[in-house]
Order: structure tokens, then sequence, then C-alpha cells
């Protein structure tokens, strides 16, 4: 089916082509991932935002992916891409052509180091078929993913109000007690807030004993939210009580995949004057909801673990609360590697393997 496509195009950020596919594709039925939008690289700090542009014959968009382009660490000059969420947006009967072109851009692009695919789906025969095709195009399976293989997932078919009596019950018992506090479920929709939401980040990760990456630039994920409410979604729980940054409480953030929408990130805090104040349930429950509005299939909880409270993993706890929404687990994610220069890339895993090796020594 690689015929069904008659051109490839790169385009950058930014780029009025790139923003007219979009449409073009929405008109069709296809609403792209929220990583393969115009405007992503807002959200990222230091990446580049590329978009594969598939054309018919007759010249319209037929397909389009993104992919992130970052600064190598491992060797200076050298540049690492990824696509997330490939698989959901990309018609069928073009994914042999969408292969061809990942392997056109890692070899056409200057200084690639490394190429890693994301595939994500919920059916594991999509994820077989992609793969199949990535490893005949040379990509080899990554034992790690990067970001979830497994996760907990939520059938949105089922009306609104089954959905609610589908959850745990302590999860609908804060949800029915939000109501009663002198707290509010609304959009994050002002950059002003964006060291509010970094620092409930921190927060959050330091209770959890978690180690924090600052991937996230929030001033431009509350822009990227604003401009593109369809496919992301940045709300918080804000106190009615009081003004400031310090009203918000917690926050979730939820991105369209193409059929399912995740939960990416969030926080909380944990105020001393309200009681007993459930903060992140309402704000899964706003997402859910968001997400079975906007034609959502199913809801990816945003990865899961085996581990408890208490069992010594550092996201037990956070993996128990999930499973307050659902129980159901389902992998969903497998990443795929392609390397077009072999000497850079026997170097970088050299200089990878004496970092962790001294990384160890100081641990000690």
């Amino acid at each position: 089916m690689a015929d069904l496509v008659s051109t490839i195009t790169l385009l950058r950020d930014g780029s009025a082509e790139r923003e007219a596919c979009e449409q073009d594709l929405a008109r069709a039925g296809i609403r792209l991932p929220l990583p393969h939008r115009a405007g992503w690289a807002l959200a990222r700090r230091g990446v580049e935002s590329l978009c594969v542009v598939l054309r018919a014959q007759d010249g319209r968009c037929v397909g389009a992916f993104a992919i992130d382009a970052a600064a190598s660490r491992a060797v200076p000059g050298l540049r690492v891409l990824r696509i997330e969420r490939f698989g959901e947006a990309v018609p069928r009967p073009l994914w042999p052509a969408a292969v061809d072109a990942l392997v056109g851009v890692a070899h056409g692009e200057r200084r690639v180091l490394r190429l890693t695919v994301e595939v994500f789906s919920r059916d594991a025969e999509t994820r077989a078929r992609l793969g199949e095709l990535l490893a005949q195009a040379g990509f080899a399976r990554a034992a790690i993913t990067r970001n979830w293989r497994t996760t907990l997932t939520l059938d949105l078919r089922p009306s609104e109000d089954e959905l609610f009596a589908s959850f745990s019950t302590l999860a609908r018992r804060a949800l029915r007690s939000v109501a009663k506090l002198p707290v509010q479920v609304r959009p994050v929709d002002d950059t002003r807030l964006a060291d509010r939401l970094e620092g409930l980040s921190r927060e959050t990760f330091a209770r959890t004993g978690g180690r924090y990456e600052g991937l996230w630039d929030w001033a431009g994920v509350v822009e990227l939210s604003r401009r593109v409410p369809d496919a992301a979604r940045l709300v918080g729980l804000f106190r009615t009580d009081r003004e400031g940054p310090d009203a918000l409480l917690g926050f979730a953030w939820g991105c369209w995949n193409g059929q399912s929408v995740s939960y990416v990130a969030g926080a909380s805090s944990r105020p001393t004057d309200l009681g007993r104040v459930w903060v992140v349930h309402p704000l899964f429950w706003d997402l859910i909801l968001w997400a079975k509005r906007g034609g959502a299939t199913w809801f990816d909880l945003g990865g899961v673990t085996t581990g408890t409270t208490g069992s010594g993993d550092p996201v037990g706890g956070i993996s128990d609360f999930k499973r307050l929404f659902s129980k159901h687990m389902a992998e969903v994610a497998d990443d795929w590697v392609l390397e077009p220069r072999w000497l850079p890339a026997r170097l970088a895993a050299v200089v990878s393997s004496g970092a962790r090796w001294l990384s160890q020594v100081v641990r000690r």
C-alpha cells in the first residue's frame, strides 16, 4: 500500500504548511496525537519538532507524524530523534510508507545518532505488525520503554454514570467530598502559574522518593493546552478562599493519542487547614470526562507498577491510587531503535556505560 503515498515532506515547527496539513487531516477525521501537533515543542525544553507529511498523488495530506530532535548528551554535536505515540493516528494502509519515511529521515538528516519510535496501541496485533515493519527496516526492539509499557486502562464506552459506578468506593467518596470544600476544578490557563506547577512537581517527587527530572516547560504546556484544547487539557484544583499561585493545590495533564487519552503528568500539595482534601481524584475524573466527551474510546492512566504503598517501590502509592479507578492492566507500548551510524553509536554506548559506572561508584 506504499503506493498510496506520492511524496514525503519534512516540515519544521511553525510552518504554515504544517498547520494546513493538520487541518486537512482533521477534516478527514484524523486527529493527530498531541506530540504530533504544531507547537508541541513549546512543552519540551531543548527539543525541536519535525513533521513528516505523507501526500497522495493529488497533493492531499493523507498522513503525518512528528519527530522530536534534541542534542545528544553522550556525543556532543550529534542529535537523537524520537517519535512518541506512533500508531493510533496513522492509517493502517500507510504504515509501510511511514516506516520508509522514518528510515529516510534517520539517514537523511545530519548528525543523527539514534532514532527511537514509541509504538503505542492497546491492540497487540497493531503493535506486532508495526514492530514487524520496523524490524524489517533495521530497527531493534528496545529492552526498556522510556515512558511506560504497562498501564491501567479504562473503557470509555459505558455512560458517565456507569463509569462513575465502576470506581472504587474510596474514589467515589473522594469525588463527592469535593463539593463540601472551598475548592474548584478548572483549567490552568495562566502562564504565570508555571513556577507553581514546577514547585508542585518537585514537592510530589520529593514526597514519594522519586528522582525529579524537569522535562516540561510548564509555561509552554499552559500555552499549548490553550492552543489545542481538543488535544491537551491541563486542569487544576483551586482554592476558592484564596488568591494567587498558592490557591492551586494540584494539577493533572491529559493528552490525546489518536483514539485514546493518556494521563501524562500531575502533582499535588497537602494543605493542613482543609482537613482531608482529595486533590487528585477530581482531576482524574475531569480528564476522564474530557476524554469521553472528546471521542476517545479508552483512557490510559499513565503507567502502573506491581508495587504498592510501603513495598519499597517509589511509585507504589501512585499505582495504588490509579487502581481506585481501574484494575484492568494492559501492555500498550514498545520502543524500537535505529542507529544509522555505527561508529558514533558505539561511542555513545561506551560513554553511557562509563557514566553509569561512575554514578554507582559515587553512590557507594
